[in-house]
């Protein structure tokens, strides 16, 4: 039997709306709190993102103290995200994010200080100089631009990834003998490139991320 068009349509409308999350009818609650970098100096006009499972519920952004608070949607889902600086923000600074799972929602949200840190990025390049056939092995060690902050009530546990130090570990040789590319850190922070070429004593370079973009290149 042929579906008529029309028909057709409807229905996929009708399964699209039950996928989607409900909204609390005349409930809201209030999202406040303050935005700082990482010497407790305000960060204005920082935008913040109130949703569930991608539905937007309210949003709002900081004043020229660094302070929010407005009004959000309840949805009936336990679920709750609230982003700070992840979409269309100020991109000096990093993200964060609170991850509320399998907790009943509140009737507010008072989340105090929030620290955001600057960015930096580090154009780091390898390049293979001599015409030995060397081997080398390196990795790079650098601190991640983000900070997600997990609340799961069913579980009970409170985690958090913020901040976090993250690795890459790369051999070149003469089928692959350079690399070249861009990683997003912190400023002030420390990245730490070890390497070893061919069967020597592993070496340990300290790279320091003090401006907003940093280049090193390492020649072997």
């Amino acid at each position: 039997m042929k579906v008529q068009i029309p028909l057709l349509f409807f229905l996929i409308s009708i399964i699209l709306y039950s996928c989607e999350p409900e909204i609390k009818e005349n409930e809201r609650t209030a999202i406040e709190g303050t935005v700082i970098d990482f010497e407790g100096n305000a960060i204005p006009n920082t935008p913040i993102k109130v949703k569930t499972q991608n539905l937007l519920l309210g949003e709002g952004s900081t004043d020229n103290i660094g302070s929010f608070k407005f009004t959000s949607l309840q949805s009936k889902f336990d679920e709750l995200t609230i982003n700070v600086n992840t979409e269309g923000g100020n991109s000096s600074f990093g993200t964060y994010s609170i991850i509320y799972s399998n907790k009943r929602l509140q009737q507010g949200y008072n989340l105090s200080d929030i620290t955001l840190r600057r960015k930096a990025t580090l154009l780091f390049n390898i390049e293979k100089t001599s015409s030995e056939n060397n081997t080398l092995n390196w990795s790079l060690q650098y601190t991640e631009p983000f900070c997600e902050i997990y609340d799961d009530e069913e579980t009970s546990q409170n985690t958090s990834r913020c901040y976090e130090t993250t690795s890459l570990i790369e051999v070149l040789d003469t089928t692959n003998p350079n690399f070249e590319s861009e990683f997003f850190s912190v400023q002030n922070s420390t990245v730490q490139f070890t390497y070893q070429l061919n069967d020597a004593e592993p070496q340990t370079i300290l790279i320091e991320l003090t401006e907003a973009t940093n280049f090193y290149e390492f020649e072997y």
